[in-house]
Formats: structure tokens, sequence, C-alpha cells
């Protein structure tokens, strides 16, 4: 299988690595505008694939546009986020540069699945789908944020986190939506698990480490890489062999009073087609919460589309 992965900055390194070490991967392709920079990181990932002692044909362009063929296009290009700035403030960069490659990379690769990562991503990902017409486009949504709240419920309940369902939709940003309903510890519904330990856990405490772990981690490390790169390699693995995993990625969603649909997280079934969603299973607030995101998510790829110079829809 073919997967590009467009800029290669500190996610995008991490993520191409992370892929290298998956099986159906035989072919991969980076891009990125900075000249030299896919060449000499093309030569590394050889390096490690001979350490794998695996196959892998790696191609290193300088312009998203020289990529063809690809099954999977994951696009990481764009601004890194800095401690001092939201997901949200990105967009006055991100979203000139998110029409660029999607004008570039769509025509050699019309038949490709595509996952958008740069942020703030569920707005970037309407904003690539604007631009393309893609069947296949989605944002990697809250996946990550799924983890970071499964990280962080074993780690206060002193479980392992092999034991925690949970998920997070709408926004990957200031309006993610905990879905404490679907919150199951050893298969036992949240609640009901932490009164039968007589534990005392705050969910509001839960969710602000959640929100604010990037941010710290950005403090001290400079960025996050390792967590996203897992994440996304979930989504691809998914849609690569056709898995139909429950993810938390986000796919086009109308809401009530949003004009168009927009990339809004819900956890669905995820292949190389986007099955059932879990939105019916959810608490009635949990519901409206959602909407809220895709109403906040709307807003922001409105200011997308007049930053990027498309007419809105």
């Amino acid at each position: 299988m073919h997967i590009a992965v467009v800029g290669v900055g500190r996610v995008g390194k991490a993520v191409a690595y992370t892929l290298l070490h998956e099986e159906y991967v035989t072919e991969m392709s980076l891009a990125d505008v900075i000249p030299g920079m896919t060449k000499a990181f093309a030569e590394e990932l050889r390096h490690a694939a001979a350490s794998l002692s695996k196959d892998v044909e790696i191609h290193a362009y300088e312009s998203a546009s020289d990529v063809s063929g690809a099954d999977i296009v994951i696009v990481t290009a764009g601004r890194p986020r800095t401690p001092d700035i939201s997901r949200r403030d990105l967009v006055d960069t991100n979203a000139k540069i998110m029409r660029s490659v999607a004008e570039e990379v769509y025509p050699g690769n019309k038949s490709a699945r595509f996952v958008i990562v740069a942020n703030p991503v569920d707005a970037m990902a309407t904003l690539f789908k604007r631009a393309t017409g893609a069947e296949f486009v989605i944002s990697t949504g809250t996946h990550l944020d799924t983890l970071r709240f499964r990280a962080e419920l074993a780690k206060v309940l002193q479980v392992p986190v092999s034991s925690v369902e949970a998920y997070v939709a709408g926004e990957h940003g200031p309006n993610a939506v905990f879905l404490w309903s679907l919150v199951r510890v050893d298969g036992v519904p949240f609640d009901e698990f932490v009164e039968e330990r007589g534990a005392s856990v705050s969910k509001e405490q839960v969710e602000k480490s959640v929100k604010e772990i990037a941010r710290r981690i950005i403090a001290v490390l400079g960025g996050t890489c390792y967590g996203p790169a897992a994440a996304f390699r979930d989504i691809v693995r998914a849609i690569a062999l056709n898995t139909g995993r429950v993810l938390s990625i986000a796919a086009p969603l109308k809401a009530p009073s949003v004009p168009v649909e927009v990339m809004v997280s819900v956890p669905q079934r995820v292949g190389r087609t986007l099955g059932y969603t879990l939105f019916d299973y959810l608490a009635d607030s949990e519901k409206e919460a959602i909407y809220k995101a895709a109403r906040a998510i709307y807003e922001t790829y409105a200011l997308a589309l007049r930053i990027a110079g498309l007419e809105a829809e």
C-alpha cells in the first residue's frame, strides 16, 4: 500500500517513522517545501527500513504535486502550535497552506483517501474537502483526545489502560465533548465502577487535565509527536486494513443552524468506507454539545474560506 505524508515537520516525521513499521506499507511518498528536507529524511527512513529488513520504496518530493498514485494521503503541512496560541489561532496561516496543498496533491491522487492532521484540524479538513471535492476526506478529529482521556482515566482510577473504554467527540479544541455516557471500565459503566470502588473522581478535573496536557507537553518539549503519531497510525491502519474499528474521527455532519456540513467528531466505524456512528446512543446533552461544537467549527471554517480565498458554499 502506498502512503503519502505531506509535511514532514515534527509530527510528519513521527507519523512517517511510525507507519514505516506497518506491514501493509510497501511504498511511501514524502513531500515538503523545505529544500532538501524530504531527501534527507527519506535516507533516514531507508536506514530504519534496513534495520527492519523491510522492502519499502520511499520517494522524496519538494512539492505535493509530484505525489501520485497514493492510496492514503496524510496532510500534516502547516504552522505548528506553540504554548501561547490555540489551535484556532493557526487558521490565518494554515488556511492558505491547506488550499495550496489540496490543489497540488488531489489531481494526482483522486482515488486516495485523505486524512487531515494540520490544525485547526476540523476546519482544515472541511476546507480540504471544499477545495477538492474528494470523496473520502476525514479529520483525525478527537481520536488523540480519546487516547489522552483513556490514559488519564487509567491513571486516576489506577487501572490498566486496556480496561478503559472511553471516547471524546465534538471539536479537537475548546469544544471537545467527553462522552461520559459511554465510559466503561472492565465493561462496567463509569459511575457504577466508581461507586463500587468507593473512589472519588472529579470529572471536571479529568476533562481539564486532558484539555491542558498538550499545552504542558509543548511548553517543555517544544511540541507533541509520539502520541499524535500513534493516534494517526490507528486511523491509517483502520482504513488500510478495512477493520471497521470505532474511532473518534471527524467526518461531515449537518448540525442544526449550521448552513453546511462540517467535520465533527463522533465515534464511528472506520474502514475503507465510513460506517455507522454512535451518535444515537449518546445522552441528549452530549448530542447538543456536539452540535455546539459543529457551530464553533463552522465559524472557524467560514473564516478559513475567506483567508484561503474560496467562496462560501
